[in-house]
């Protein structure tokens, strides 16, 4: 399972046991303050990740994991650059935030990349992060948030 392999989760918190990542799988898919996709690999139709802005009702979040064995292969930002702009114009987002562990370099590039820019940096018990930001202001169209990514 996607959220049970240390190497997957390594960036996120570390791995959930079968049963904390099911109940979580099922509290995302429940919740009504999160948005949420799987992601399905075309050629295999194998469920290989998901996507997902959670806290809708307070500042949304944007979270995504994928299997590794997708690492590298550009699916993260193919998927992203299709889901982030369409949902931030259809749920009229005004600010997304994310956070990503320091060494993540992979993660941080993709985030810019959507228009992303780094607030901060903090730690928790799991190690430093930074803490980014996406933001529409007055001068900006929905239409040009999903022209802005797809230039990336």
């Amino acid at each position: 399972m996607l959220n049970c392999c240390p190497k997957n989760r390594a960036q996120m918190n570390g791995a959930h046991t079968v049963a904390s990542a099911r109940q979580l799988f099922d509290s995302m898919m429940s919740d009504e303050s999160n948005y949420s996709v799987a992601v399905v690999q075309s050629s295999t139709n194998e469920y290989i990740g998901h996507l997902f802005i959670s806290d809708l009702d307070t500042t949304p979040e944007l979270g995504f994991i994928f299997d590794k064995s997708v690492w590298g292969q550009g699916l993260a930002t193919e998927s992203l650059l299709a889901f982030f702009p369409k949902v931030v114009k259809h749920l009229e987002l005004t600010q997304v935030k994310a956070s990503v562990n320091i060494d993540n370099l992979a993660s941080l590039k993709l985030l810019a990349k959507l228009g992303f820019k780094i607030q901060g940096q903090t730690r928790d018990e799991f190690g430093p992060y930074y803490e980014l930001m996406f933001s529409v202001n007055a001068d900006t169209t929905y239409d040009a948030v999903e022209e802005r990514s797809s230039l990336a």
